[in-house]
């Protein structure tokens, strides 16, 4: 049994429901929150790890790089 976190997103992408709950697996929690849902827009997180989203977070991005030696 696993924690999952369901957000469930309004029209413009902004959580507007967050519902906390105990499941046996990662596709039991996409398969509640999808009935939780309705027709709109949802997540699924298991702890830091969304697992499902409809428009996922971009991926880390490369360190910038800042010379600061004098010109």
């Amino acid at each position: 049994m696993q924690v999952y976190e369901i957000r469930v997103l309004d029209d413009n992408g902004k959580t507007s429901l967050i519902a906390s709950e105990i499941r046996l697996n990662d596709s039991a929690a996409i398969r509640s929150a999808q009935a939780l849902s309705g027709n709109k827009k949802f997540e699924v997180w298991r702890g830091m790890d969304c697992i499902y989203g409809i428009d996922p977070a971009p991926g880390p991005t490369a360190p910038l790089r800042i010379d600061l030696s004098p010109p």
